[in-house]
């Protein structure tokens, strides 16, 4: 988890100690003129999403030529880094216009940290792994930084200075140790990375979020693991003959992708502002639902995009080995993060996406058994009823729904 403000309004623009502006206290912030529509992503955070999208891909292209499901799973473990540094950033400048040159500098500091951890993900767990290790460890060294300059935690034991002073540093431990004893100590960091908020869960309670800013960013990082999803299926594509068979694999996939956007968009992206706006505790729908629960979708599209570049390239085949499952069961995953989401931030799973869930994962194991494209059809035939379904029972029930959960908030069908 990253940086966040302790005070309920926003922290006004020069208010980062880094800046070379001594910080109040945090409950004595003056408030900012407001934004009645709350805080907009800024350019600069646009920009180092960018280097996130090269993540993405870098990871789920690991995934998809490993042999193996532990290779798999070493692979998905690479990303949490990546994933713990973006979400760091975004909390770090929640409430924070992000205007001056040494904030830009900053943002730039880390995205380069970023892009050389990209560079080494193809061969982390061999000769780069230290190049790996090391940028991470300068990314969070800098995120430790500015959040103790900025004075959010009045303790010293935070989330951030874990990453810091314990993680960070155990992957660079685990960079200099041959497999697999580097994949164990890479494991045990992520994990520790991403129990760190829950064990100090009682040190986060009285920090406040922009309710606009953070589900606008964590928006955006799906729409760069769909992106990854689209790009891998076009340039595979793209250096192939377009027949019959190749283009109907090639609409399928477009029509499949947009039941995943449809999926998070048109229910979901408007029920996470209206929970953390409402959220008594808002750190625990940043930890569990923002940090944990996009986690897990974000995963879920990765697996995606390497099983759907691979359905592209040969629809009528048979996948074999671990390859065979990533379809469906990063679908499968997908659908189970709303659910868990959806229990966080009101109380009920969502039974339409549970049964979809659960019928994505029954797929997966008739995987090998099935030629690529049909798997695909089958699942896009899912995500289209799956959607047709919770378009019409919120029609059905709106002014329910409005009265429970708010408007646009992911049904309880």
């Amino acid at each position: 988890m990253s940086e966040v403000r302790q005070s309920g309004g926003h922290a006004p623009p020069g208010a980062d100690h880094a800046d070379g502006i001594e910080p109040s206290a945090p409950s004595a912030l003056p408030p900012r003129a407001a934004n009645p529509h709350g805080q907009r992503v800024s350019w600069a955070e646009l920009f180092f999403d960018l280097i996130f999208v090269f993540a993405v891909t870098q990871v789920a292209a690991a995934a998809q030529n490993a042999g193996s499901a532990v290779a798999v799973g070493r692979a998905l473990v690479l990303f949490v880094p990546f994933w713990w540094a973006w979400v760091g950033v975004s909390i770090l400048y929640n409430g924070v216009e992000l205007t001056s040159t040494r904030r830009h500098l900053k943002v730039f500091a880390l995205g380069l940290g970023a892009f050389v951890m990209s560079i080494a993900v193809p061969d982390a767990y061999g000769a780069r792994g230290p190049v790996f290790a090391f940028s991470y460890l300068a990314i969070r060294a800098l995120l430790a930084w500015a959040i103790r300059r900025r004075g959010f935690f009045r303790d010293r034991i935070n989330p951030y200075q874990i990453s810091a002073t314990v993680c960070a540093p155990l992957i660079v431990v685990g960079s200099f140790a041959p497999l697999p004893a580097r994949g164990w100590i890479w494991l045990a960091a992520a994990v520790l990375e991403l129990a760190s908020p829950t064990l100090l869960r009682r040190r986060l309670d009285g920090l406040h979020f922009d309710a606009a800013h953070l589900p606008e960013r964590f928006g955006l990082f799906v729409i760069i693991a769909l992106g990854e999803v689209l790009v891998g299926v076009g340039v595979q594509e793209s250096h192939q003959g377009l027949g019959g068979t190749a283009l109907a694999a090639l609409v399928l996939a477009f029509v499949f992708t947009c039941g995943l956007w449809w999926t998070y968009f048109h229910f979901a992206a408007p029920a996470l502002e209206h929970a953390l706006r409402e959220a008594r505790i808002q750190s625990m729908l940043v930890r569990s639902v923002f940090s944990h629960g996009h986690l897990a979708m974000v995963t879920g599209l990765i697996l995606i995009a390497a099983g759907l570049a691979q359905t592209v390239r040969d629809p009528l085949h048979h996948p074999h080995g671990v390859h065979a499952f990533f379809l469906a069961a990063g679908t499968s995953l997908y659908l189970f993060a709303f659910c868990y989401t959806r229990a966080r931030m009101f109380g009920g799973i969502g039974v339409a996406r549970l049964v979809g869930a659960l019928l994505a994962g029954a797929l997966a194991g008739l995987g090998p058994f099935a030629p690529a494209i049909a798997t695909l059809g089958v699942l896009s035939g899912l995500l289209i009823a799956l959607n047709a379904f919770e378009g019409w029972w919120v029609a059905a029930n709106r002014s329910v729904l409005i009265i429970r959960t708010g408007r646009g908030a992911i049904p309880d069908a």
